[in-house]
């Protein structure tokens, strides 16, 4: 065996000094990302991934030069890749490739110093990699069987061995793929998957005229439903939720505010959580969400004005899944503007100037109205998510910064981060009040439904500590808040005595697109009341989320494997 280990070494260490270098000089991609804007050695997986795909061709006895040779039109991708990666700290993925497609010549203007290099970088970098591999690669060699051992064990025994990894501290298993992450495989995959998403996106205005809705035969008053789209909200950060600051003393006073215990975000990031809320999709089947009508195309058939505000930004790091759906939307008004390059400081207009809009909306039209508010919320940086007049837990900016992702912070950065979050809590407690305050001044049958998109890690977190993404409960336990008009509790009162009694029912904020539906009585095909609040056959079975990989776990098993696993700690103890 020994021998015939050497004699499949010695049959390709001829090739091992070129065929290296190619194949790193191909992963230059994936060295970057581990390596900036942080070390991070998860990112190494990436690489090792990346290796063996680039020469997977090769086990199937395809010769090692042409197998590189394969990967040239890459080589040259190279440049705009680590481009993309540079101005906006994030790999290549399927939405860059999204907004591309929907963003105007102007706003791209931005890039074009990036694109002009990496055009002219690109027929450079590929013909010196065609040069290399042709100069420096035996030609028909083709690796022997232990090569091809380590090219199976890289590109799939690593993504199903390395990857699996107890998931979070619930003790369930879960399995990741991270080919959409990997270079040189990942654009093109990215890509295919925005020509399928624009292609869902194309068909929207299609959906939306082919849903059938009925609305109520008869109705006493004009409606108006106010849908507020939360951001990074931590439910244990509510008052309303026990927390022992007074974080929500606007809301713990208003009465008719109902607010829920126990919800599930159905995933722990933005970009996946908000089509789930808008859409019948489920976490099972997320791709779907792109080619679902929306809450506000169902709305609009029942023949209410749709509009969508938003503080977010139409393209960017973290609304661009979401922003689709306000081509849905009759009307549709993004605050801070449309295009957010960069992870970074995200500055944006407060949520308090959404208030306005929303009076405007109520008096100016006489149809029913369905108003949806994407908000900021508590997105980092905390201390940029509300006006001075709100620091009213001492919170100094210079000091609210600190490195998210190795959770290096000192005593005073958690204390200034911790206060700055509650702050942030505290304005959208005020923004929430106000709101309501203007629904009950409209005299109209009125609801106001809050929920978040995911919640967000605390500063003693081990994983992500004050940011999300991590699958914990404080990234996924999340603010649900209700408020109904004394006219919606009179002319729905069975709807209105469902949501009352289901307030400690465990409930996954993805059924917000059938219990907005059912509250408003709205009739069409593409509503399950088994997953509506406001139904008393309301039935929400098992709570799925996906977490940041895009991997599906089931939040309630994952709470009983926790329990077994200390069960059986304490037991061990004694």
């Amino acid at each position: 065996m020994i021998a015939r280990i050497r004699t499949s070494f010695v049959h390709d260490k001829p090739v091992l000094p070129g065929v290296t270098m190619a194949v790193l000089f191909l992963s230059i991609p994936n060295i970057f990302t581990t390596l900036w804007p942080r070390i991070d050695p998860r990112q190494l997986e990436s690489f090792w991934i990346g290796v063996g795909l680039i020469l997977l061709p090769a086990i199937f006895s395809i010769s090692v030069r042409t197998t590189l040779m394969l990967w040239l039109p890459f080589a040259a991708l190279i440049p705009a890749t680590m481009i993309y990666t540079l101005a906006t700290e994030s790999p290549l993925r399927e939405w860059a490739f999204v907004v591309l497609m929907e963003t105007d010549h102007n706003e791209l203007k931005r890039f074009w110093t990036g694109a002009m290099v990496a055009l002219v970088l690109a027929p450079l970098l590929g013909w010196f990699y065609y040069r290399f591999v042709s100069r420096h690669v035996v030609p028909n060699h083709r690796l022997g069987w232990l090569s091809r051992v380590f090219v199976v064990v890289f590109s799939l025994i690593v993504p199903l061995g390395n990857v699996m990894k107890m998931g979070w501290e619930f003790g369930t298993v879960t399995t990741q793929w991270k080919f959409s992450a990997t270079f040189p495989v990942g654009p093109a995959v990215a890509a295919l998957s925005a020509l399928n998403i624009r292609n869902g996106l194309d068909q929207r205005s299609a959906i939306t005229q082919n849903i059938q809705v009925t609305p109520p035969a008869v109705k006493s008053a004009r409606e108006v439903y106010v849908l507020v789209i939360g951001e990074s909200a931590r439910s244990a950060s509510f008052q309303l939720n026990g927390y022992a600051r007074e974080t929500t003393p606007l809301l713990a006073k208003t009465a008719g505010v109902l607010s829920y215990q126990d919800v599930i975000a159905p995933a722990t990031v933005t970009l996946m959580s908000v089509p789930l809320l808008l859409t019948p999709a489920t976490a099972h089947r997320i791709g779907r969400a792109p080619a679902l009508p929306s809450i506000v195309s169902v709305f609009k058939r029942a023949g209410f004005h749709t509009a969508w505000l938003s503080t977010q930004r139409k393209h960017g790091m973290y609304d661009t899944a979401c922003s689709i759906y306000s081509n849905d939307a009759d009307e549709s008004h993004f605050l801070s503007g449309n295009f957010a390059p960069g992870v970074g400081t995200y500055s944006s207009a407060f949520d308090g100037e959404l208030i306005n809009p929303v009076h405007d909306l109520i008096a100016n039209t006489t149809k029913n109205l369905l108003i949806v508010l994407h908000t900021m919320g508590s997105h980092q940086h905390y201390c940029e998510r509300y006006p001075p007049e709100f620091n009213h837990f001492p919170s100094a900016p210079a000091h609210c910064e600190g490195d998210l992702f190795t959770g290096k912070f000192s005593q005073e950065q958690i204390t200034n981060l911790t206060n700055a979050y509650d702050n942030s809590i505290r304005y959208t407690d005020w923004v929430l009040a106000q709101l309501i305050e203007t629904l009950k001044a409209s005299k109209t049958v009125s609801a106001l439904y809050f929920v978040a998109d995911h919640g967000q890690n605390t500063g003693d977190s081990p994983l992500l500590p004050f940011a999300h993404g991590s699958a914990t409960p404080d990234v996924l336990h999340v603010p649900m808040i209700l408020w109904l008009s004394p006219d919606y509790r009179a002319q729905y009162a069975d709807r209105a005595q469902a949501l009352d009694v289901h307030v400690r029912t465990p409930i996954s904020a993805d059924t917000t697109f059938h219990t907005l539906i059912d509250m408003a009585a709205l009739e069409t095909p593409v509503l399950d009341r088994t997953r509506s609040a406001a139904s008393s056959s309301f039935a929400p079975g098992n709570r799925m989320f996906r977490d940041l990989e895009g991997m599906l776990i089931d939040y309630d098993e994952a709470l009983k494997r926790r329990d077994a696993l200390l069960a059986k700690e304490k037991a061990g103890q004694r």
